[in-house]
Parts: C-alpha cells; structure tokens; sequence
C-alpha cells in the first residue's frame, strides 16, 4: 500500500443520491420532482449546503430523450454539505427523502506521501531523449 497523507482542507466528501424512478431534480427551485407532480425541498440540511446533478447536461434534458443509460445516470445528485459539516451525520436523514433510493456518503481521499516514499516532492521524473542520429 503506498503511504498516503490527508487532503489539503476545504476537500469535503459529498453524499452520493441516486433518485426513485420517475423522480428529478430541479436546480433552480432546489427541489425534487416526483413522478406524480409531488414536490420535496430539502430545507433542513445545513446552510450553504449543495444539491447538484452529477451529471447536470443529463439532467437539463428531457428524460424521454434520454437513453436509458443516460436516464440511469441522470438520476444521480451529489449533497455537498458546509465545511465543518460531517456528511455521516446526514446520510440516514438523506435515505429517508422521498426520493431517494439510495444515498451513501463518498470515499475518503489522499493523496500520494511522495516524502514517504524516498521520492522528492514535485514534478514526476522524465525520461532522457534520445539525441537524433547524426
């Protein structure tokens, strides 16, 4: 395993959401809608909190354009939370929107210890050229 070291702060990990069938995301109004016309908003998350499409040029576009793959695609939002904001303090009351089918929160990150590894910080070696014949 190579070594690694934590990310720089300000890196926040968010809570991946794949919606209910039928079920979108509306940016603009910051809210989900079901296939029934019901509207959910999540207001009780914490200020300056962040619902977006993971793939948001999937979910501006009608679902009925979309192949099913995309339309699979297009039903995943990512919830970033505020700094400061632990994403496994919400993720439960995330499973419990009616939209949701699923939401787990996403990996923890690091980067490579270069310095740990014997190799100097910075740029990655680079090979010799070959001088032209001649």
């Amino acid at each position: 395993m190579q070594p690694s070291v934590p990310p720089p702060p300000g890196i926040r990990r968010p809570v991946s959401v794949k919606m209910k069938r039928g079920w979108t995301f509306e940016a603009k109004g910051r809210r989900f809608l079901g296939p029934r016309g019901e509207t959910f908003s999540p207001d009780h998350l914490p200020p300056a909190t962040r619902v977006e499409a993971t793939v948001p040029q999937l979910a501006e576009r009608p679902a009925d354009a979309l192949s099913a793959a995309e339309r699979d695609l297009a039903a995943y939002v990512q919830v970033v939370l505020p700094a400061g904001s632990e994403p496994e303090t919400h993720v439960d009351a995330i499973r419990k929107w009616p939209c949701t089918g699923t939401a787990a929160v996403g990996p923890s990150v690091s980067l490579p210890d270069l310095a740990a590894r014997g190799k100097p910080p910075g740029k990655a070696p680079v090979k010799p050229s070959r001088k032209p014949p001649g």
